[in-house]
């Protein structure tokens, strides 16, 4: 075996080497973006419960209440529904105005 040999044996393996690192370094990134887009998910998320909450308070469905008659179930999601997308309309009116225009497409 001369150098010419080895040498070029040697670059082979390094350049190898580099493209496990950057496979490597791409799979990373990949892993890093997935579980930021899932931590941002399940923020929104409880974000949305949490004015759920609030909204169903304001309804006045909280607390110490009685349980609902089958009769009252529908007027009661209907109330905490109306509320809650006011106060989304408040929090994210871009998304607000999206939706409405889906709607009117609908139509």
């Amino acid at each position: 075996m001369n150098v010419n040999d080895h040498s070029h044996e040697q670059k082979h393996e390094h350049e190898g080497e580099n493209e496990h690192d950057q496979e490597v370094e791409e799979a990373l990134e990949e892993a890093l973006e997935l579980d930021t887009q899932s931590q941002i998910f399940l923020e929104m998320r409880r974000q949305n419960l949490d004015l759920l909450r609030i909204a169903a308070e304001v309804a006045g469905f909280s607390g110490a209440h009685p349980p609902l008659k089958a009769g009252d179930i529908r007027h009661a999601m209907k109330s905490i529904w109306d509320i809650y997308s006011e106060f989304y309309a408040w929090i994210d009116p871009e998304e607000s105005d999206e939706d409405d225009d889906e709607e009117n497409d609908d139509l």
